[in-house]
């Protein structure tokens, strides 16, 4: 997202709570029930037993007078509990109430503006960087509190209310970014020696970090160019939401194909018997969106077919490549009223890679590795599509495997692989998620985390109204050396009208209760060991499982690997945001650097594809079995398919990232076409090129990882190598968990990144970053 700001905010980040609970008040309101052996396993039913969650929330409920009215609200505790808003937070009941809590918490923020400005005392100087990030503070809980509720609410009225009032911060945002006199007393209070022996590394590191910010914004810069910078901040801010809002949507909702091919083309009758015709009955009407419309992508042998199927599936809106157009050339004009050559060489000041050469060496670098193995894999599809095409085995020798094996082939050559596959070790898909309900899933995750890290996921019931939901489930996390340490908000079923992608949100970040804060009554609180308090974390988990039904009617939220896999990604930021418990929130579990955010949800995925923590977790969701081994070895060697090309295509994004948002974009203001870029980089990396769609206008991250993109590969990277050094051997090792939690985790962005590495690594050559650094991650053994 945005780091031009006095918030340091990484992917999605948000705040706000309600009322003070204290940790002990938030344990007792744990769902407590037994299994016939004794065990408790509520985590596990609260999403694979309905008549088991529906009941327990019928519990947290008293009875209603004859009008319907809610007289009580009793925990199971016994505590009467009223009736609260969205996280808990009494505001928010209504968009109206989402409207006043972004009026007060603008009061307050103009409050401790006059406080700040005004105070000169030596104690005042030396709060100064505290009260910036209570500031800060101030304005996230509204910011990113929004950024979720536009993203996943299902009221339209919340999402309306939620947009304006993010345009609202957002500008008074910018506006303290452009502010001379806080800069200049910032700039004071790091430039005298007797305050900053006062001050703890936490506040020395966020008032450099800060004072970084307002330098990146231009702050020195006349009145004129700081009026530009916020102008352009803000026109990028609603152009680039725009631009995500709409990256689903194709141009055409459907192809139309001559029935006679489709017909001649031998493709499957149980997929055909699906398409429907035009008025004349001339054409099949082909869905570019949905199962259908895949199902014919893996099934069609006509070759025309596929290309045009997957053309139009790839294609986007042209008022959506209008938008990315928008956006690279308004990112490339901010750039250069800020002084830098590219959007680029702006976006990457305080990252692991500073400069945009380092990123493209490191991208060319793991080309170059990757492209071979790459090729060999379209070897073997050549090999499949020369056979299906009744062809020489051996092609003319001028003739190159990149261009002879397409993007529309990938598909339909792995759907023949995997049925020569089966063949010989019969394997299926669904046979494999009977073993892997929802709950068991979350029941393994919970287990694991006990495991390496000492903590659990309780399941708590909500009050009404602090979910927007009804099958939202609250989870707290606990220590057992601390107690709830956070909560995790899990929307993960599908339901009529949600598209989230699958999304982590920080709703709200950890930090300590500032000196003098008494309104606690829109956070949730919890106590360090040492009895002081802190806002607990608040995490929104969002997913799109769908159900299925099993047995004699019952409905259970079954799970393929990739889900899993999914699942346990967002975890990962979760679990970054509950264990990064630094005193100031600027520092606080994901608010570190862009390429380094992604290492611990990566890092999760590695655990997701270990047979033996699916084994563990992995019970027959009828019989309680055991998933067989034997089955997940076939699966998962069946998931690394063409895993060569995947890496490489992810490359290829990087890069096109890179490109759009690098120097050239400057000179080439007036002649940009972004279609004919991504168009002409494809053709120059080859592997799968797509010389034939507007893809690029589908390209989602462009906004949120403009110019960092590279991020996943590069912490995918890292990731390989902690889990080599960490967690191969024993996925379940309570020593490497810890070396984790204590090296990188618990620090958020309070430690340099590099520093992180080389500890938890146990090399410190690497403590310093630079190219040879660089080149030791890019030598992973797999990625």
């Amino acid at each position: 997202m945005f780091k031009t700001s006095i918030l340091r905010r990484a992917l999605v980040v948000s705040p706000n709570k309600v009322r003070l609970l204290t940790t002990r008040h938030l344990a007792t309101q744990a769902i407590k029930t037994s299994n016939s052996n004794g065990q408790e396993e509520p985590l596990r039913r609260i999403f694979d037993d309905i008549d088991y969650w529906n009941k327990a929330n019928e519990k947290n409920y008293a009875f209603t007078n004859a009008k319907g009215k809610l007289l009580s609200n009793i925990g199971l505790n016994g505590v009467q509990q009223l009736e609260t808003g969205l996280f808990r937070n009494p505001y928010l009941t209504s968009p109206e109430g989402l409207r006043k809590f972004s009026r007060k918490s603008l009061t307050q923020a103009y409050e401790l503006l006059d406080i700040m400005k005004s105070d000169e005392t030596p104690q005042g100087l030396q709060n100064y960087i505290l009260k910036l990030d209570q500031l800060s503070d101030t304005l996230c809980r509204v910011i990113d509190l929004c950024e979720f509720i536009r993203s996943s609410h299902p009221d339209p009225q919340f999402v309306d209310a939620a947009q304006d009032c993010h345009e609202e911060m957002f500008e008074f945002m910018n506006v303290l970014n452009t502010d001379v006199r806080l800069c200049d007393k910032l700039r004071s209070v790091l430039n005298d020696p007797e305050i900053m022996s006062k001050l703890s590394l936490e506040e020395l590191k966020v008032g450099k970090i800060l004072l970084e910010d307002f330098e990146k914004s231009g702050i020195y810069m006349n009145p004129e160019i700081r009026e530009q910078f916020i102008a352009l901040s803000q026109e990028i801010s609603i152009v680039g939401q725009e631009f995500i809002n709409n990256t689903d949507f194709v141009r055409a909702n459907y192809i139309k194909v001559d029935c006679e091919t489709i017909d001649k083309s031998g493709i499957n009758q149980l997929i055909l018997s699906q398409l429907s015709k035009d008025i004349k009955g001339k054409y099949y009407k082909i869905p570019t969106h949905g199962y259908i419309g895949y199902s014919v992508l893996r099934a069609c042998p006509d070759e025309g077919v596929r290309k045009q199927l997957w053309t139009a599936m790839h294609n986007c809106l042209d008022r959506q490549i209008t938008r990315l157009d928008q956006l690279v050339k308004l990112r490339a004009v901010l750039a250069f009223l800020m002084g830098k050559k590219s959007y680029a060489e702006y976006q990457l000041e305080g990252k692991m890679a500073k400069t945009p050469e380092e990123v493209k060496d490191f991208i060319n670098s793991l080309i170059k590795v990757t492209k071979p193995r790459a090729r060999q894999e379209l070897e073997f599809i050549s090999g499949l599509k020369l056979t299906h095409m009744g062809l020489p085995a051996v092609r003319d020798s001028n003739s190159d495997t990149l261009d002879f094996v397409r993007p529309w082939d990938r598909d339909f050559y792995h759907t023949i692989y995997s049925i020569q596959k089966r063949h010989e070790s019969p394997l299926d898909d669904q046979q494999i998620s009977l073993y892997f309900t929802l709950g068991n899933v979350m029941q393994g995750l919970s287990d694991l985390f006990y495991q390496i890290y000492g903590i659990r996921l309780e399941p708590v019931i909500a009050q009404k109204g602090e979910t927007w939901s009804p099958e939202v489930r609250r989870l707290n996390v606990v220590s057992d050396e601390e107690g709830v340490i956070g909560v995790v908000y899990c929307d993960l079923f599908e339901r009529a009208g949600k598209t989230t992608n699958p999304s982590h949100f920080t709703v709200c970040c950890s930090r300590q209760i500032y000196p003098g804060e008494n309104d606690l009554s829109t956070i949730q609180v919890g106590t360090n060991k040492d009895g002081t308090s802190f806002q607990l974390p608040i995490i929104s988990l969002v997913c799109n499982f769908a159900s299925s039904v099993v047995s004699f009617g019952n409905s259970l939220c079954l799970l393929h690997i990739s889900e899993i896999e999914t699942l346990f990604h967002e975890m990962g930021h979760a679990m970054h945001s509950m264990l990064g418990r630094t005193r100031l929130q600027n520092l606080s579990g994901t608010r570190c650097a862009t390429d380094f955010v992604e290492l611990p949800s990566i890092l999760m995925e590695h655990f997701a594809k270990d047979i033996r923590v699916l084994k563990k977790m992995g019970k027959h969701c009828i019989t309680g079995e055991t998933v067989p081994e034997v089955l997940l070895k076939n699966y998962l060697q069946d998931s690394q398919f063409m895993q060569y090309c995947e890496t490489f295509s992810q490359a290829k994004m990087a890069m096109l990232d890179q490109r759009l948002h690098g120097k050239e974009i400057i000179a080439e203001m007036n002649t940009l076409d972004v279609v004919a870029l991504y168009q002409s980089l494809e053709k120059e990396f080859k592997i799968l090129a797509d010389d034939q769609s507007t893809w690029c206008g589908r390209f989602g991250h462009l906004f949120g990882y403009g110019a960092t993109y590279y991020s996943y590969l590069f912490d995918r990277a890292i990731a390989s190598k902690v889990w080599e050094s960490l967690f191969q051997d024993d996925p379940f090792s309570r020593t490497g968990g810890q070396n984790f939690k204590e090296h990188v985790l618990k620090w958020g962005g309070a430690k340099d990144p590099w520093k992180c590495i080389a500890d938890v690594l146990g090399q410190p050559e690497l403590s310093q970053g630079g190219a040879e650094a660089m080149q030791f991650i890019g030598r992973s053994k797999e990625l």
